[in-house]
């Protein structure tokens, strides 16, 4: 099925636009009215709203919209999708709630929607939606204000969110971190359109690197399983898979309809066959997609420490180290000539060893000079470079030291900044420039482990290829 009509239209109609500011379809059609297509108003009680003509209803508009938004009630979308089955729009987006998840009067309404569908040309999306967010194309028909609800630049995560608090929240995450999203796709209820045919979309995708998904049940877990392991081999998908538990599947049973499909060891086990990554909460699906998307993989697990803080470089040991905390990783180990280099660079009681301490006296330089000899080490497979701006040694110029190695290097880099107000704006940076930056440990070195996972996944999957030719 194409959904390009869906995620980049020509036209769109808003029904229930509203002349009063604060209504959902005024924010709805404000948020519109900055993109490049062509917009209808729909509201028979309105000749115009913000600047734009009104219709009285579909009927009267002057072409067919490539979609249809109804910010109207749950009873009334329901006459209005029959009227767009009628006139062959090809997508229509139900806004509101009230319908499977409140219960069997509402589902009842859910299941005369999609009555009104079958067969036609016409799919849905949700009810029960936020909708879309494609921010290269300016296409948003959230129905929250901008000032509220900053959004993210475009970039190269496509997330699709069964919840719309939780595809806000993540956006607004990437927004407040500078972590580009290429799409935002709010399911809903998903009573047509559900998670696996967004999934087969960005698969094919070229602008998409990584794919995120927020699901509290499958629509079809064969199908899910099927698709992912076709695009898993091509492209990361990292996954957040809630409801594990009997209390969490209730709550999502009255939050979108759903009900949880699967243990949490089944889920677990599918997953990982499949090549998924699978994360528990927004950040961790932010992060690892983050790191995905920039980097994809790991060829091995030797991880090399880089910083300025002893302590720091302690913590981070552990982290990659430990057996019940860590993630799979080990220490690089340095070779002799490699550790002599840096004793030539490096304040005389700095350490060399891995982790590499180069104390408070560091400077952006002798991070460059580091960072130059360790990527003649072949025992690194990856480097963890911690950066703290409090030296007085360090400036924003390490940016573009950060941006050169990541860039041009042998080594792939994951960055930890640590720090207040002053380091946020350096964390930002770093990931407007496509390096995956972090302000804390176990998030920089969990998202090397998510790295070094898929670059476990792919050697098993080129291993049993090759084994398939013979």
């Amino acid at each position: 099925m194409d959904l390009d009509r869906l995620l980049n239209p020509s036209s769109l109609a808003v029904v229930g636009a509203s002349a009063k500011p604060g209504k959902v379809g005024n924010v709805i059609l404000g948020n519109l009215k900055e993109g490049d297509f062509r917009l209808y108003p729909v509201n028979p009680k309105e000749k115009q709203i913000l600047g734009l003509r009104c219709y009285s209803d579909l009927s009267s508009l002057p072409e067919v919209p490539d979609v249809a938004i109804l910010a109207v009630s749950a009873t009334t979308s329901l006459p209005i999708t029959i009227e767009c089955v009628r006139l062959g729009v090809p997508f229509v987006i139900v806004v509101a709630g009230g319908f499977a998840e409140i219960g069997l009067e509402g589902g009842s309404i859910q299941d005369l929607m999609l009555a009104a569908i079958r067969g036609s040309g016409t799919r849905l999306l949700g009810p029960n939606t936020m909708g879309l967010l494609i921010p290269k194309r300016k296409l948003d028909t959230l129905f929250l204000p901008k000032e509220r609800s900053p959004r993210p630049a475009h970039g190269p995560i496509a997330l699709i969110s069964q919840s719309g608090s939780v595809m806000v929240g993540l956006y607004e995450l990437a927004e407040d971190a500078r972590v580009g999203l290429g799409a935002c796709i709010g399911i809903g209820n998903k009573a047509d359109l559900n998670e696996n045919d967004f999934l087969k979309y960005f698969g094919k995708d070229e602008d998409t690197k990584c794919i995120s998904l927020y699901l509290e049940s499958f629509s079809s877990g064969r199908e899910f399983a099927e698709s992912a392991r076709k695009i898993s081999h091509r492209k990361p998908i990292v996954a957040a898979k809630v409801g594990r538990t009997p209390s969490a599947q209730k709550a999502a049973s009255s939050h979108t309809g759903a009900i949880a499909s699967g243990t949490d060891l089944m889920v677990r086990g599918v997953f990982r066959q499949n090549g998924i990554v699978q994360v528990d909460d927004d950040q961790e699906l932010l992060d690892i997609s983050q790191a995905l998307s920039c980097l994809d993989h790991l060829e091995g697990n030797r991880i090399a420490i880089v910083g300025s803080g002893g302590g720091y470089g302690v913590v981070a040991t552990d982290y990659v180290t430990s057996e019940s905390n860590g993630y799979g990783l080990t220490l690089a180990p340095l070779a002799e000539g490699t550790k002599e280099r840096l004793r030539k660079l490096s304040p005389y009681f700095a350490s060399v060893h891995n982790p590499v301490d180069l104390t408070g006296d560091v400077t952006n330089k002798m991070y460059d000079e580091v960072l130059e000899v360790l990527q003649d080490e072949h025992s690194i497979d990856a480097i963890l470079l911690i950066l703290l701006f409090q030296p007085p040694g360090m400036t924003i110029g390490m940016v573009d030291v950060a941006e050169k190695w990541a860039r041009d290097g042998k080594k792939p880099i994951v960055i930890c900044c640590t720090g207040g107000g002053y380091t946020r704006p350096v964390l930002q940076r770093l990931n407007e420039r496509g390096i995956p930056a972090y302000g804390s440990i176990s998030r920089s070195v969990h998202a090397l482990g998510s790295l070094w996972e898929r670059g476990r996944y792919l050697g098993s999957f080129k291993s049993a290829a090759s084994k398939d030719a013979k």
